[in-house]
């Protein structure tokens, strides 16, 4: 028998309050088409086990079978809030939904971030755990330690406030806005596992808005619901509408509005909606890391609106006053669908432009256009130039560029290494020629950890050869090696900083860490192929002062191999070890010296967390 291509389950488009308005009950309700796979009773599959363990109640719900016939033939459970089992359908099927969208954009097989066992060996993790009633509060949170989805259930304010009943339960397992959020939390770590450290007022902001953009890129993904939205704006998506808001019923619950809305709110004055206009002064006065995320969210928004005016704008004209027009609707509707799935993945694929650690919103820009450069060279669509405009509109920008062009925004490669220097990533070349050709074939994710993880052995092995055979050698450069290193962003010797009057010192052997080796194959918006391999070298040191003051500092790379060009280097994006410039802003923002309201305190570091990790359970706490 064929193994069915596709698994159709019922579920909401919003939130389920809206299942009781008589404007959006037809909408609210939709079939998702998720891939395939044979699952046991949870469900339980190749990347998510739901565990529905109630600690509150102590009691296990029973789990739900996908594979029962009246299940199979339904397409799924009927939508309710009173049905446990619909619970967990509900969050498996947006967690795949969210996974798929992740891996079609990388041209990759997602891999969690690997366990700790302790200091030197690490563990593959084949699911993450999703507890759809893990919490008795206002909170649903990503839980690295225990590599698991945590959502809450609570009772509601008891005013009336939106669609919320006063006093009823509210599920966060049942929003699909809140179930992508978290998912795309976990994702976000298997890709880029340091940026949960704290080390600028980006970094927690960063983390919240990106789970935040793809939550919201998605609903643009829905037919129904967006033709709906688009019908009673006219199409003019800048208008009030669902689709720029998230979370609405939960944040409705708690005695507000929409959870986050990124493209404005009403003013309690007027009580009418109006439009957030940028101010580029939010970006240097806000650090709250919901509301200075919420600026990279209407930022993105703001994009997709430049993009969608300009290629609809013809529309409009030709429609004239027939803007109401089911045909015009559905038009734009599809125009709409196309803008946001381009959007998404240009969004993704930016990760892997992006420096291993550190991450800022200008970092991120550049990664956004260097992404978009190699996926579309021409650009006839205008999406690099949309997302500059509305970069720029909101003051962000990206340190030691000369222009916003694209060309200079886009990440170079002008190292310029010497022969010597050559010779040391020819070898480094040579090692990934001879060994990622062996993931192409390769389908079991274990595996696939198993061969990267040699792979990155290999490669750390040839570092440390270069290092001694630089020390034998007699004949080599003396400042080949360090300078190699240097253009890496790493470094052979400590260096020693200066802040504050105080002299700090690496406590540690500074050891290069080969951290990720991921190929990555995808189809470009023009129809190339595309096959690059992204290798991240880090390097941490512990910066101990005479008084006693300890700081992680880390330094290194993300280096873009081109498959297609014979393995040669496309892109070099490197945060410098030896940095002092670099280390001071650290210190300034980890001791509270700025105006960030995120200093090392308990308020955002929890007893689950590390030292200079992010608590997303504070992060999500109402």
């Amino acid at each position: 028998m064929k193994t069915p291509a596709y698994r159709y389950l019922q579920g909401y488009t919003l939130d389920p309050g809206f299942s009781t308005l008589l404007d959006t009950f037809l909408i609210n309700e939709t079939v998702y088409r998720i891939r395939w796979e044979r699952t046991k009773p949870g469900p339980v599959g190749e990347y998510f086990e739901v565990v529905d363990y109630d600690p509150a109640s102590r009691c296990f719900y029973e789990p739900v079978d996908l594979h029962d016939e009246s299940v199979l033939a339904s397409g799924g459970l009927d939508p309710s809030e009173g049905n446990a089992k619909f619970h967990q359908q509900f969050v498996y099927t947006i967690a795949m939904k969210t996974l798929e969208r992740f891996e079609d954009a990388l041209g990759r097989k997602v891999i969690w971030h690997r366990r700790q066992v302790d200091e030197t060996t690490f563990e593959y993790v084949p699911r993450i755990r999703i507890y759809p009633h893990g919490l008795r509060e206002a909170n649903a949170y990503y839980y690295p330690e225990k590599r698991a989805l945590l959502f809450g259930y609570f009772k509601a304010v008891g005013t009336v406030n939106g669609v919320n009943f006063p006093g009823g339960t509210v599920f966060t397992c049942l929003s699909p806005d809140i179930v992508a959020h978290e998912v795309t939390h976990a994702i976000l770590e298997s890709i880029h596992p340091r940026f949960n450290e704290n080390t600028n007022q980006d970094v927690p902001a960063f983390h919240e808005a990106f789970a935040d953009i793809i939550a919201l890129l998605q609903r643009f993904m829905i037919p129904e619901l967006l033709e709906h939205q688009m019908t009673a704006a006219k199409g003019r998506l800048d208008e009030s509408t669902l689709m720029g808001e998230l979370a609405t019923q939960f944040g409705n619950s708690l005695g507000h509005g929409a959870l986050r809305s990124a493209i404005g709110r009403v003013n309690r004055d007027t009580d009418k909606w109006e439009r957030l206009r940028p101010n580029p002064e939010d970006y240097q006065a806000i650090t709250e890391p919901h509301h200075r995320g919420a600026i990279l969210v209407a930022t993105f928004f703001d994009a997709f609106l430049r993009v969608y005016n300009f290629k609809t704008r013809d529309l409009f004209q030709l429609a004239g006053d027939n803007q109401n027009s089911l045909l015009l609707i559905k038009r734009l509707a599809q125009e709409a669908t196309v803008i946001a799935r381009h959007l998404m993945q240009i969004a993704i694929q930016a990760l892997d432009y992006c420096p291993p650690f550190d991450i800022s919103f200008g970092d991120y820009l550049r990664a956004l256009i260097t992404a978009d450069i190699d996926m579309a060279p021409t650009d006839e669509s205008g999406f690099r130039i949309a997302l500059i405009e509305a970069f720029r509109a909101r003051g962000i920008f990206p340190g030691r560029v000369n222009t916003l062009s694209a060309e200079s925004l886009r990440w170079g490669n002008e190292n310029n290494f010497t022969k010597e220097e050559n010779e040391f990533m020819k070898r480094i070349r040579d090692a990934l020629r001879s060994n990622v050709r062996a993931l192409l074939d390769v389908k079991d994710r274990e595996k696939l950890y198993a061969i990267s993880q040699k792979i990155g052995g290999k490669l750390h092995g040839i570092l440390i050869d270069f290092h001694g055979e630089i020390k034998l050698n007699r004949d080599a450069s003396p400042d080949a090696w360090p300078s190699f290193l240097k253009k890496l962003g790493l470094t052979s010797i400590a260096p020693v900083f200066n802040y504050d009057g105080r002299i700090y010192l690496s406590k540690n052997e500074i050891k290069t860490e080969v951290h990720h080796v991921r190929p990555a194959f995808r189809y470009t918006r023009e129809g190339r192929h595309i096959e690059q391999v992204i290798v991240t070298l880090t390097q941490k040191m512990i910066m101990t002062s005479q008084e006693g003051d300890e700081v992680v500092f880390r330094g290194g790379c993300s280096i873009i191999f081109n498959m297609n060009t014979d393995y040669a280097i496309e892109y070099i994006i490197v945060k410098n070890i030896n940095s002092e410039r670099r280390f001071k802003a650290q210190m300034e923002y980890q001791l509270g010296n700025t105006t960030s309201e995120l200093p090392l305190t308990d308020t955002m570091y929890g007893l689950e967390s590390s030292h200079n990790n992010l608590s997303f359970k504070a992060l999500h706490s109402h």
